[in-house]
């Protein structure tokens, strides 16, 4: 899975910025529910979604892909709106990989 953080400038709510623009001028980002936390590309909505979320104004943004490998897919898009969009507002954008193997969870049997 991959993370994305948007920091932005200081005096800059990044999240807020994200939100209203996807809300009323995007044409190619689209929420899928209604608390606006998670955003589809509209070319291909069935592919996954990414998790948004709000950390003191940075926007935490977090991949959700169907398949493992269209990871790619969304971290291009979504980087490359970000800085088409708030390229004058951003001061970072910090990209994390985690692993995407977990141990698996204990289970308690019944004897």
């Amino acid at each position: 899975m991959i993370s994305l953080q948007i920091v932005p400038r200081h005096g800059v709510d990044a999240y807020r910025l994200l939100r209203d623009k996807v809300t009323h001028e995007a044409r190619t980002w689209a929420w899928k529910n209604r608390k606006r936390t998670r955003l589809t590309h509209k070319s291909d909505p069935k592919r996954g979604h990414i998790d948004v979320a709000r950390a003191d104004g940075v926007v935490v943004a977090e991949i959700r892909p169907v398949r493992p490998d269209d990871d790619w897919f969304f971290v291009e898009k979504f980087i490359g709106r970000i800085v088409a969009w708030f390229s004058s507002d951003i001061a970072a954008i910090n990209v994390q990989f985690h692993d995407a193997t977990s141990p698996p969870s204990r289970t308690n049997r019944r004897k």
